[in-house]
């Protein structure tokens, strides 16, 4: 079933829309399975997008946005993808799900041109001597307020932590990345500690201005765990037992809609 208009979702058979219809602009939502859901909150536009439930049994969760979803992503059955409020993609960001394993987005974070994220190889690696697969699908995590730089690749394994900053051209695989740190390069490792970003642009910027905000002298967006931060892996082992979407969704809706800011700040 191949959907261009968000109306289409209130006649679907055999999956499920639950929400407000998002509003698809160029975008399109196809659908080859049974048993997928789509959640869409208030002020969901889709642009220049394209969903592809290519299985049965997954879950995409999109949560309300300020801002377009610029997104390519492809489930291949039993996934869960959810994606936080207020991200701004300034660029299609591409997502491919594999192997009953996920991507989970937290808010309020930039995602620049070029975007992937993969939880597979795809292809199988094994061992020359003892014949065993070497490389198992791994979920991935990126936590709230979290930058990452154009054509960075997060593959399967990553966790991000909040307030996080992934430079351009990084390729990040089974990466655990504090929060408040700074990795780049290809693999990507840590270049600086103790940082934090703001989303203003200084393309147009004069010396005035560069020297207004030469410091920011604010906690907003230093993130310190707390007894309220989520454990990613936790998280993982709660979706890999539930038995149906009804819990998983009431699963996200309590801990995923929270407003704590260290809910996924990890040192």
């Amino acid at each position: 079933m191949r959907i261009t208009k968000g109306k289409e979702l209130l006649k679907l058979k055999n999956n499920e829309f639950i929400g407000e219809v998002p509003k698809l602009t160029n975008s399109q939502i196809n659908i080859n399975g049974k048993n997928n859901t789509l959640v869409c909150e208030e002020n969901v536009t889709l642009w220049n997008s394209r969903i592809d439930f290519n299985g049965d049994n997954s879950i995409l969760y999109l949560s309300s946005n300020t801002f377009d979803y610029a997104v390519n992503i492809s489930f291949n059955g039993n996934n869960i993808c959810f994606i936080g409020k207020d991200n701004f993609f300034n660029g299609i960001s591409t997502i491919v799900l594999s192997e009953s394993k996920n991507v989970m987005i937290g808010a309020n974070c930039l995602f620049s041109y070029g975007i992937g994220f993969r939880v597979s190889d795809v292809h199988l690696i094994y061992h020359t001597k003892t014949k065993e697969r070497m490389n198992y699908s791994k979920s991935i995590y990126i936590g709230d307020h979290v930058w990452l730089g154009q054509n960075a690749m997060i593959l399967k394994g990553t966790q991000i932590g909040s307030g996080s900053i992934i430079g351009a051209n990084s390729v990040l695989s089974n990466k655990i990345v504090p929060s408040n740190t700074t990795f780049a390069g290809s693999p990507a490792r840590l270049t600086k500690e103790d940082t934090f970003w703001v989303g203003y642009s200084v393309h147009p910027w004069t010396e005035e201005t560069t020297e207004e905000y030469s410091k920011y002298d604010s906690e907003n967006f230093v993130y310190t765990p707390d007894d309220n931060s989520l454990d990613f892996e936790k998280i993982e082992f709660d979706l890999n037992n539930m038995k149906n979407h009804e819990d998983v969704i009431f699963y996200i809706a309590s801990n995923f809609l929270e407003t704590n800011k260290n809910r996924f700040s990890f040192k």
